[in-house]
């Protein structure tokens, strides 16, 4: 599904475009032949983005980077079959990328979620290996964009935004860091802290941002950075600021 100019939105649980537990999947074509996955979803039915992809008139078998936002599972257990599908590489932090490899159920919130009933009790996370690690500010090319990576902790350990600038419009691919509306995504479970939100949402300031693209609920074309910046206010006062409303299957 067309979003607007070389973004495509190829997979969503709460749109039913794939399974009900993926977050937003995005699809960046660079053109050179080159295209860039925006997260995995949840690794269940995965067959069904390959099939969007195609739909869409794309070859996977082009895709050049997954570009991981963090490892939570709704966001990453497809990244182990994504990547032998297509034969990407996985482009993520390097905190996220050791619980992509490596984390355990406690650390992922694996276990607050089957607990909760959101996850089956035989749900496994497909574990497999990051191939390329990128720090705040690291530049990723796919065909004539150049998309930065923001790491702005709070939900997670170390998320990434994916900002880049498509002849002065902005995108920027927020994963569950900010959500329209300015509302965050700070949660109880491992590596999400009100004070790392605290620290790093700043660096969400004066980008310009246009089209607003998160991981879950509704997205916007225009005005993206007022969204940000509504984030960044609420974190300045005394309360805890606005949260996301927890209406997906998975965080």
């Amino acid at each position: 599904m067309k979003i607007t100019k070389d973004i495509y939105m190829i997979g969503s649980g709460q749109i039913g475009l794939s399974n009900p537990m993926d977050c937003h999947l995005y699809l960046i074509e660079g053109g050179e032949g080159e295209l860039a996955l925006v997260d995995a979803g949840v690794g269940l039915e995965p067959e069904l983005i390959i099939e969007n992809i195609r739909q869409a008139g794309f070859d996977e078998n082009d895709i050049k980077y997954l570009l991981l936002t963090h490892g939570h599972s709704d966001h990453a257990a497809g990244c182990k079959y994504m990547k032998e599908q297509t034969g990407c590489k996985i482009v993520t932090t390097e905190v996220e990328a050791r619980l992509l490899e490596k984390g355990t159920d406690e650390e992922l919130g694996i276990d607050i979620t089957k607990r909760s009933g959101i996850y089956p009790e035989d749900f496994v996370y497909p574990h497999t290996k990051a191939d390329l690690i990128v720090k705040d500010g690291d530049k990723i090319k796919v065909g004539k964009y150049e998309i930065s990576a923001l790491v702005v902790p709070g939900h997670s350990p170390g998320p990434a935004c994916f900002f880049f600038n498509q002849n002065d419009y902005r995108i920027m691919f927020s994963g569950d860091v900010v959500f329209f509306g300015g509302t965050i995504g700070l949660g109880n479970w491992p590596g999400s802290t009100l004070a790392d939100y605290r620290e790093n949402i700043g660096k969400l300031i004066n980008l310009s941002v246009d089209a607003l693209l998160p991981g879950h609920f509704l997205w916007t074309l225009k005005g993206g950075q007022g969204h940000l910046d509504t984030a960044i206010a609420n974190l300045k006062e005394a309360w805890v600021p606005p949260l996301w409303q927890h209406q997906h299957p998975a965080f």
